[in-house]
């Protein structure tokens, strides 16, 4: 429609009445193109659609053209003359911005230092949050804190509060974890195998072999631990009657696990599952003797030999890397693991 309105401009400055005769043509021809689109719109019960742009030359054309109206056919001459009025009063209508309602948004720099206030003190609430605020210079109503925070919950961006991992990182220089693990020879005679594990440096500090583990023998073997131990330590069990015991006089702390919570003797579970698969499995067990040889052997490989990928690959016992000699390899339980070492 513009370019029409272009091509109109020119015609009535051009002397040649050809080129105004092709014009008006074209103006009868469109006319008539626009009648036949209306009445196909009005029978299909739809309404044309004017751009903007398009409304407002109209509207310049018949405040030229007065008598333009009476030949208007997608829209009324009423509808021109409310687009007009609402052009004149979009023109003298200045603009501005809609004065906000209610609180202002708190800033987000405020709510991340809420999030690492809380991340960083994980027993504080929203009041206590509220009072560190007001010593920066930063006033919020307590609500506002707590809707900040339950929103960063939902996200899933607070930390829990003290968890069992926290809790084994916290204490980690002084726990130790026990656990009884079973061996059937072919002769169908079970061992339990008593076992005490350091969670830190993952040595095994003691193992013992008996075909009847009572409450008798895991109080001997507690004693036993504590005379090696002058510090108080902490030892992680299940629930197991063997276990349900105190031992105030030997300065350990018993810790006992939740009901069918394996994971949290997960270090005891490993030590294992290691044992298993890297000795017990690949041997048929024949007697008592023969298990209890195996276990020496694989303890003493697993203490000062073997490196753990949970500690960094480093060895319970310490080891000194070498860098000069020659490399031979140690076999261990007749060959099933290998030890590598430097010889001069």
């Amino acid at each position: 429609m513009f370019s029409l309105f272009l091509l109109f401009i020119k015609c009535l400055f051009l002397p040649f009445p050809k080129v105004k005769q092709e014009f008006l043509s074209l103006i009868l021809f469109q006319h008539k193109q626009i009648t036949c689109l209306k009445r196909s719109l009005c029978f299909r019960k739809k309404r044309i659609k004017v751009d903007p742009l398009s409304k407002r030359l109209i509207c310049f054309l018949c405040s030229l053209f007065p008598r333009l109206k009476k030949h208007l056919t997608i829209v009324k001459p009423e509808t021109v003359l409310t687009w007009t009025r609402n052009l004149i009063k979009h023109f003298w209508t200045f603009p501005h911005r809609p004065a906000a309602r209610g609180r202002p948004s708190t800033p987000q720099y405020i709510k991340d230092l809420i999030l690492t206030m809380k991340n960083q003190n994980l027993f504080w609430g929203a009041k206590r949050i509220q009072g560190e605020l007001v010593k920066l210079g930063i006033t919020l109503h307590k609500k506002t804190v707590s809707n900040i925070l339950k929103a960063f919950r939902k996200q899933g961006k607070i930390k829990s509060a003290l968890t069992w991992s926290r809790f084994i990182k916290a204490h980690i220089e002084s726990l130790f974890a026990t656990d009884f693990f079973t061996v059937d020879s072919v002769f169908n005679k079970r061992f339990y195998v008593f076992f005490i594990i350091h969670l830190k440096t993952r040595k095994i500090v003691d193992v013992h072999l008996t075909t009847n583990p009572t409450r008798q023998f895991v109080r001997q073997r507690i004693i036993h631990f504590s005379e090696k131990r002058l510090c108080k330590s902490y030892l992680i069990h299940d629930r197991s009657p063997e276990f349900t015991q105190n031992y105030p006089l030997y300065n350990i702390t018993g810790v006992a696990t939740s009901v069918r919570s394996p994971n949290m003797n997960a270090y005891a579970e490993r030590f294992i599952s290691s044992v298993r698969r890297e000795a017990l499995d690949n041997f048929i067990i024949l007697n008592e003797n023969q298990l209890r040889n195996i276990l020496v052997r694989y303890i003493h490989y697993y203490n000062s030999r073997r490196p753990h990928q949970g500690i960094h690959q480093k060895i319970p016992d310490g080891y000194t890397p070498q860098t000069t000699g020659t490399v031979v390899s140690v076999p261990v339980l007749s060959g099933l693991h290998h030890h590598y070492t430097r010889v001069a």
